[in-house]
């Protein structure tokens, strides 16, 4: 029942949102990439700070990193990603990944899986097929949101979260207690690491408005940022007890889809309120 209510409310959620930005402009933000360009300069002049100095039989070099727009247009519109989209798309995939494994206890098992069946054998592989592709999706807007639009470093969170979600997938495969541990402790280090990016951009923002005489941003906001990290890290913890104490199955499945049905929308509702501020 639990599971039914979670896929009702990724549902009403993914239509009303596509309702309420479809007369909105997109929120599109750009995404951008950082390499060494190669200035050729006078002998005698003075390289930048940050950059450093070259001499070759061609001349003096000062050679410095760049962050530029991945691709821009004649019209000075920039590749990037469409938020409202990215939000929508996570509770469209929670929706049909939660759908098709109720439907099996329905219409009976698809590839060999019945929702039902693979409880009761204390595993649920569509569970983190499903993260791999939801999670990602939600850790890179929030990416995006702090300042964090480097293509390779938003590429890197996304194979950090799906390779964490691969890890809880095989933990409930693999019968050592061992294997278990040290899988469970990986996800946790690829999600910590993928999360801590996000956390240095927040973090170099706020030292960048106190430097310049602002305040940096109001503290309701350093509540939204310690907010949307716990509400993420909850499905971790699930599995974590699992491994500290015996959790009967029916209860972890529970505790999955009621964060699902909790966790879940709070996450995309909150990162969703940001496009409706920043859309017109």
């Amino acid at each position: 029942k639990i599971n039914w209510f979670a896929i009702f409310g990724h549902f009403v959620s993914a239509v009303t949102m596509m309702g309420l930005i479809w007369d909105r402009d997109p929120v599109i933000i750009p995404y951008t990439e950082t390499y060494l360009t190669w200035r050729n300069v006078s002998s005698s002049q003075d390289c930048p700070i940050g950059s450093r100095t070259f001499d070759t039989s061609n001349g003096k070099f000062c050679i410095q990193s760049t962050t530029q727009p991945v691709y821009c247009n004649d019209e000075n519109e920039c590749y990037g990603l469409n938020l409202g989209f990215l939000i929508i798309c996570f509770h469209i995939l929670s929706f049909f990944f939660q759908l098709g494994a109720a439907l099996t206890d329905v219409i009976g098992p698809i590839a060999g899986y019945e929702y039902s069946v693979m409880i009761s054998e204390n595993k649920n592989p569509l569970r983190f097929i499903e993260y791999g592709f939801s999670a990602s999706i939600m850790l890179i807007s929030i990416a995006l949101l702090n300042g964090v639009t480097d293509i390779n470093l938003i590429t890197s969170i996304a194979v950090l979260t799906s390779s964490c979600q691969l890890c809880g997938l095989a933990v409930e495969y693999v019968d050592s207690l061992r294997v278990k541990w040290l899988l469970h402790l990986t996800g946790w280090l690829q999600f910590v690491w993928s999360y801590a990016i996000i956390g240095h951009a927040f973090i170099k923002s706020v030292e960048d408005a106190r430097e310049n005489g602002g305040t940096g941003p109001p503290d309701f906001v350093f509540g939204i940022v310690v907010s949307l990290f716990l509400l993420y890290s909850s499905f971790g913890f699930v599995q974590l007890v699992e491994l500290c104490v015996v959790v009967n199955p029916y209860k972890k499945e529970i505790a999955y889809v009621t964060l699902s049905l909790t966790a879940k929308l709070l996450l995309g509702w909150m990162i969703f309120s940001n496009v409706l501020v920043l859309s017109r």
